[in-house]
């Protein structure tokens, strides 16, 4: 047998007869964990910030070979061209087909 809210002789029948038997929707408010969250990213970002920033560099303060005050190699100068000069003549080209070979008797 199924219960049936409707049925006036069911004895679990609350007896207050004006009693709403239907669930009423609550009103859906914005979730507070999501805000949670994004105050605990927020303060998670700026630690980290803060902790990068306030602490001394990790790198040694000496200076090293390539950050003294030497001077740079001197550049080798590039021998003039000469074009008053005849270019050399090009070689003759390849044949594009073999030679014949000679007949056979």
């Amino acid at each position: 047998m199924t219960y049936d809210p409707n049925n006036a002789n069911d004895p679990n029948r609350p007896l207050n007869p004006n009693l709403d038997l239907r669930t009423t929707p609550t009103a859906r408010t914005s979730n507070t964990w999501v805000v949670w969250v994004a105050a605990l990213a927020v303060i998670a970002v700026a630690a980290f910030a803060y902790s990068q920033w306030s602490s001394t560099p990790g790198t040694s303060p000496d200076t090293t070979a390539s950050t003294t005050q030497s001077e740079p190699a001197p550049a080798k100068p590039i021998a003039p061209t000469d074009n008053s000069a005849t270019p050399a003549p090009a070689p003759a080209p390849a044949p594009a087909t073999p030679p014949a070979a000679p007949a056979q008797q």
